[in-house]
């Protein structure tokens, strides 16, 4: 360390044990205050420091449906910076610019090519998504100098005052989310920031008010920083001690980087591996949820959604990483999301016609041959209410019926008058309760439409409240997967975001090879919905339902939904949200799903900062197929193991737990026969259960790699 009038501290050179003892010596001589610059001082860029204006650009032009681009938004900026630098310094102020008072004046450029859409506005809001983006970006890129805060700390282990001066445009409530992540903001006793107080370090008059608000002389503080006027001359002007703080790495690095090194492919997809966990089982299916939900928003921001409603159980964890992708890059809810507890068969009954005009085509199409009991447990009759209609009427409660719809049985119940009495009058009940339900989310769905979230494959759900909303709701539904061929309605579309069999996707056949695989690990903590009641209702439920209050919603208001309601005074109605409470699911989730979406969400946590750190950009869709393709194709043992631990209850159109286990153990001979049967008829693969889950049961576990491999080539060729 030089002992010079112009003291330096090389990192790499000196030690911060050497400066620590220097510091000391200036305590020893009457030294108050220890203060420290900020940017390259304690924290470190990885990238060029301009660089991030252009990556907080990236931003922006999502943040506004990338309707102007990047590069125009950034020459925009850093035009309108210049103005109110020079613009600051002509009124006798500082050469600087603040971010809360640019973004208002960015906006009211940016209003005559864009309109009024809605992120426009609202000014407040715009604003404080532009200080927003800037702290994700700023907190992304940047990394801990460790000498420089091991001698902050030390200094604070010793009891002595220290304070943070900085020349930045962010206001301290964003700064100091910065030094949050930094872990440091509680190793500083004062936080000054130019952007609070309009005037800086470089003209020397933030050291002033520093001096003023501590109540100390120029001589009682002690400088660190890199910047040799700032930090340096203007302090010695002023008559306060510095320490010159130089980082030849840090500085080489900045002069060698180049923006085209965040997107070069072998780094890119190194960050991105680097971001997920390697271990336990199905680990690549991370990366494919981050994929899918990162793909989504980005559509929904094509669209233009302001809403989205994702539908359960699967869409509690979907939802609970689209919002955590969404403040990780942009700090904030750019698109408010909602969680919407809905079922096939909670659905189901409140989107039929009246009895007279309903042939249940929706449900015996897919289902054909099933019991009085598939029947009326699908249209959510409790079991006690199901076998006394039958008995009333005199069929035969579970035997299974071929082509129920043409059965005697079938038109027996639409006969009886108790049927009727009780479809009706649950049909109806449902619907009303479940627009309050659905009024609650404060969507204008019927000026704006519904855009919804759910797993896949049919969208039955999106099918039933489309017709409970009686086709007057434009609706968008979007799925990790599509699989139906049906046209679509103009107002109720359907799209699949990884696979499609409407569009013309990449890699359908690895994302579709094992669709349990999605559904399983989407598992929701709660039950399947099932149904919506005041609390009249519920409490005239037969004892035998095993229904739990998810929610408690109130009535939110508005004519329609006054409507609907049927009540002179609706501001007292109350509906009950409830799901099925079965003990087995909550096992399952709680040991076997739970730990591994913990994993997930700690993975995508992680993959959101390597897109940040990437420059806003990810590796080719085939990097993300491949790693899921390792899954379906080639998995482990252990993994083939544990997907045949798990099971899910169906319970519409038929009611029964499903599993993945293999049963028995079949003779040579019958392996023998098993094998030539799939090798003259492989379709036997393609029945929509996972490959080596069939293989198992063949007793053909042996051809698993072979066949897998043989997959991957044709997929990867």
């Amino acid at each position: 360390m030089s002992r010079d009038k112009l003291v330096t501290w090389t990192i790499g050179k000196d030690s911060p044990e050497t400066v620590c003892e220097h510091l000391l010596q200036q305590a020893d001589a009457g030294v108050q205050y220890f203060c420290f610059d900020y940017f390259d001082t304690l924290a470190v860029r990885e990238i060029q420091p301009e660089y991030t204006k252009q990556l907080a650009a990236k931003l922006h032009s999502e943040l506004l449906y990338n309707i102007p681009p990047a590069d125009q938004l950034y020459a925009l900026r850093q035009e309108l910076e210049r103005e109110i630098c020079v613009q600051s310094q002509a009124a006798g102020g500082e050469l600087e610019f603040y971010l809360h008072s640019f973004a208002p004046m960015y906006r009211t450029l940016l209003q005559p090519a864009l309109g009024n859409i809605p992120p426009l506005q609202d000014e407040s809001r715009f604003t404080e998504q532009i200080l927003s983006i800037e702290t994700v970006v700023e907190r992304a890129v940047q990394q801990p100098c460790k000498e420089s805060i091991q001698v902050l700390a030390w200094l604070r282990d010793q009891g002595l005052s220290t304070v943070l001066i900085s020349d930045f445009y962010l206001p301290s409530p964003w700064f100091h989310v910065i030094l949050e992540s930094m872990g440091i903001r509680s190793l500083f006793d004062h936080i000054y920031i130019s952007a609070d107080h309009g005037v800086a370090k470089s003209s020397g008059r933030l050291y002033q008010k520093v001096c003023t608000e501590l109540g100390c002389s120029p001589e009682q503080l002690f400088m660190i920083g890199d910047n040799l006027n700032s930090d340096v001359k203007r302090a010695d002007d002023l008559g306060i001690q510095a320490l010159y703080l130089i980082n030849p790495q840090q500085k080489e690095m900045y002069e060698r980087w180049q923006p085209e090194m965040l997107g070069e492919s072998t780094r890119l997809r190194q960050r991105f591996e680097e971001a997920v966990s390697t271990e336990g089982v199905f680990k690549e299916i991370s990366s494919t949820l981050w994929y899918f939900i990162r793909k989504l928003l980005v559509t929904l921001q094509e669209q233009q959604a302001q809403d989205v409603v994702f539908f359960s159980k699967e869409g509690e964890f979907l939802k609970k990483l689209f919002d955590r992708m969404q403040e990780d890059l942009f700090g904030c809810q750019i698109i408010r999301s909602h969680y919407l507890l809905v079922s096939r068969k909670a659905t189901f009954l409140a989107s039929l016609r009246p009895l007279a005009e309903e042939d249940f085509s929706r449900l015996l199409v897919y289902y054909r041959d099933i019991a009085p009991r598939d029947f009326l447990l699908s249209l959510n009759f409790e079991e006690s209410l199901s076998r006394s209609l039958c008995a009333e009427i005199g069929i035969e409660y579970e035997a299974r019926v071929v082509n129920f719809v043409e059965s005697a049985e079938f038109s027996s119940l639409l006969a009886a008058e108790s049927f009727q009495q009780v479809y009706e009058e649950r049909r109806q009940q449902q619907r009303s309760n479940f627009l309050l339900y659905l009024d609650s989310l404060g969507i204008d769905y019927e000026e704006d439409g519904l855009t919804i979230v759910d797993v896949g494959w049919k969208g039955s759900i999106q099918e039933n409240i489309y017709n409970i909303l009686e086709g007057r709701v434009a609706m968008q539904g979007y799925y990790t997967g599509f699989l139906i061929a049906a046209d679509p309605l103009e107002n109720n579309k359907k799209q699949g975001i990884l696979f499609d069999n409407t569009r013309s996707l990449p890699y359908f056949n690895v994302y579709n090879n094992n669709r349990s695989l999605f559904e399983m690990m989407l598992g929701a903590s709660h039950g399947s919905a099932d149904g919506y009641f005041t609390p009249e209702q519920f409490a005239a439920l037969p004892d035998d339902h095993q229904r739990e209050i998810r929610e408690r919603v109130k009535w939110v208001g508005g004519d329609r939904a006054a409507k609907v309601a049927g009540v002179l005074k609706p501001e007292n109605r109350e509906v009950l949200v409830t799901t099925l409470d079965l003990p087995e699911e909550r096992r399952l989730f709680r040991e076997k799903i739970l730990p591994l979406q913990e994993q997930i969400y700690t993975d995508a946590c992680q993959l959101n900062q390597a897109f940040l750190r990437s420059g806003c950009t990810l590796p080719e869709p085939e990097w993300f197929a491949r790693r899921h393709a390792r899954m379906v194709f080639t998995p482990t043992v252990e993994e083939i193991e544990f997907f045949e631990r798990l099971y899910h209850l169906e319970n519409f159109g038929v009611f029964e737990y499903t599993d993945f286990r293999t049963e028995g153990h079949l003779s040579l001979w019958d392996r023998y026969r098993n094998f030539i049967k799939m090798r003259k008829n492989p379709a036997i693969l393609e029945t929509g259960i996972w490959p080596p889950i069939i293989l198992r049961r063949l007793g053909l576990d042996f051809y698993r790699r072979i066949n897998g491999y043989r997959r991957f080539r044709r997929e990867f060729s």
